[in-house]
């Protein structure tokens, strides 16, 4: 029996709405209701097949220390179980516990060559064509090199990064409605170049020389070490490898977790690209829990790129919030559509306890760990702490 804390019961007293019509979902237990005392359950492929939410996309929100990463990290435990496959993008190289629980060790693209255009295909290529040239060269593409860069990814043939190079270099084989001449290729060309000699380039020229089972429960790709820019590079190129491996299998669910998810939101490209892939989640049979801390983070980008990382937030039917200091809180509660006693709420949360919105119903919900997944998922366990972060 799991009992309920006494700050869970203060704050049960404290929540001012009335208490939603439950989900209904018994899959993948969470933790316990706070309002109703009675367990809480959530699995986004029932969610959608039961018109509760209209995409399986889940956004998780918290400051650091309010244990947003043990709710996902937990989640991907307790979803394999279920027979989900879990692919987990680790920009800080936390989910090594996971990876030794699954029996399979993280991949480093430091030590192997990760060919981001990997099983896409079509506009997919395209897309993660002009999302890398465009981190490369840190603005956006000009219509025209946009032209040029899917006319290259288009031609039929393997396609690698040194490849997609190699013909945009050779700008009169393109097939494209636009007049592609080679000073319209010339930052294209450069910018590949660049991206080539970088580190972030290094792990992403040439053909995969990495081999796995595509089949196995968990993934997990460790990022930690490297900077920002390089980082936002390998997270969208890793999100379209990930996606590849799929292939055309449909029917087996899959779960993306994206931790440092705002990194993909600081470029107008990386965000389209993670806009896309959102939009896309129906179709590839893909949940994906994106993880980030607050607006915060995305204060210093400009204002069209902004546009899209709000509006991706906000299209999002599963929104997980946790505690929020009063300085982000109204921004995010207008953001999300939350009620002003929402709002409040979240900043009064404590650790373990989130505001989840799920297709318009709010449930306030205290994480239960088990003794099993607590050396496994919280890294503040040896310092004597509930939930890390």
């Amino acid at each position: 029996m799991i009992g309920v804390s006494t700050t869970t019961a203060q704050l049960r007293g404290a929540i001012p709405w009335e208490s939603p019509r439950p989900l209904g979902l018994a899959r993948v237990p969470v933790g316990i209701d706070v309002h109703t005392g009675s367990a809480f359950c959530f699995d986004p492929f029932h969610a959608y097949q039961r018109g509760i939410v209209t995409d399986p996309v889940m956004l998780v929100l918290g400051s650091k220390g309010s244990g947003k990463s043990t709710l996902v990290k937990s989640l991907a435990i307790r979803m394999a179980a279920h027979g989900y496959l879990i692919r987990h993008i680790d920009p800080k190289g936390e989910g090594h516990p996971l990876a030794s629980y699954f029996g399979v060790d993280p991949v480093r693209p430091v030590r192997v060559v990760i060919n981001p255009f990997d099983g896409l295909a079509g506009d997919d290529r395209a897309r993660m064509g002009i999302a890398l040239v465009s981190a490369a060269l840190n603005r956006p593409l000009t219509p025209v090199e946009s032209a040029a860069v899917t006319a290259a990814a288009n031609l039929t043939g393997a396609l690698n990064l040194e490849l997609l190079a190699g013909r945009l270099a050779s700008p009169g084989d393109l097939h494209s409605p636009l007049v592609i001449t080679e000073r319209d290729v010339r930052d294209l060309i450069a910018g590949l170049h660049t991206l080539a000699s970088s580190k972030a380039g290094r792990m992403m020229f040439g053909d995969s020389t990495l081999i796995l089972d595509a089949s196995a429960p968990y993934l997990g790709v460790d990022l930690s070490g490297h900077d920002d820019d390089t980082l936002r590079v390998l997270m969208v190129a890793i999100t379209g490898w990930i996606a590849g491996l799929w292939g055309s299998d449909r029917l087996r669910p899959k779960v993306v977790i994206m931790d440092e998810f705002w990194r993909l939101l600081t470029d107008r490209a990386t965000a389209e690209w993670a806009k896309h892939a959102f939009k896309m989640s129906r179709e590839h049979g893909a949940s994906y829990i994106a993880v980030l801390q607050h607006l915060g983070d995305l204060r210093s980008v400009d204002a069209d790129t902004r546009a899209i990382a709000y509006g991706l937030l906000a299209d999002s039917e599963t929104r997980i919030v946790y505690r929020q200091p009063p300085d982000q809180a109204a921004a995010l509660g207008e953001l999300l559509g939350l009620t002003t006693e929402e709002t409040a709420t979240v900043q009064r949360l404590v650790p373990g306890q989130a505001l989840w919105r799920v297709g318009g119903r709010s449930f306030v919900v205290e994480h239960v760990i088990t003794e099993t997944e607590r050396p496994l998922i919280d890294t503040n366990a040896a310092m004597g702490g509930r939930h890390d972060r």
